[in-house]
């Protein structure tokens, strides 16, 4: 599944270059193992989509009712998803 998310700009740049391998989000969505996050980045000329892939949830332990924290790793070509999402 695709979810389109709002994202702050500091906290997608660090998404992007590395510095964060994580987002804590409340679950209103039913998050799962390989969803796809999609974050829009809004500049003058354009509008660029990131596309993360969920590659762990953790939830419970730590976190407050209904929040998570979801590992996601970065889609460099959405081609070669294998999920047959067709990006």
């Amino acid at each position: 599944m695709i979810h389109d998310l709002k994202i702050d700009k500091e906290y997608l740049h660090n998404l992007l270059f590395g510095g964060k391998k994580a987002e804590i989000r409340y679950n209103d969505r039913d998050y799962q193992y390989g969803d796809i996050l999609r974050f829009k980045e809004y500049t003058i000329e354009s509008v660029k989509e990131h596309l993360f892939e969920v590659r762990h949830i953790h939830s419970g332990l730590g976190m407050a009712d209904n929040y998570v924290v979801l590992s996601v790793r970065l889609i460099e070509d959405p081609r070669k998803l294998s999920d047959g999402l067709g990006l």
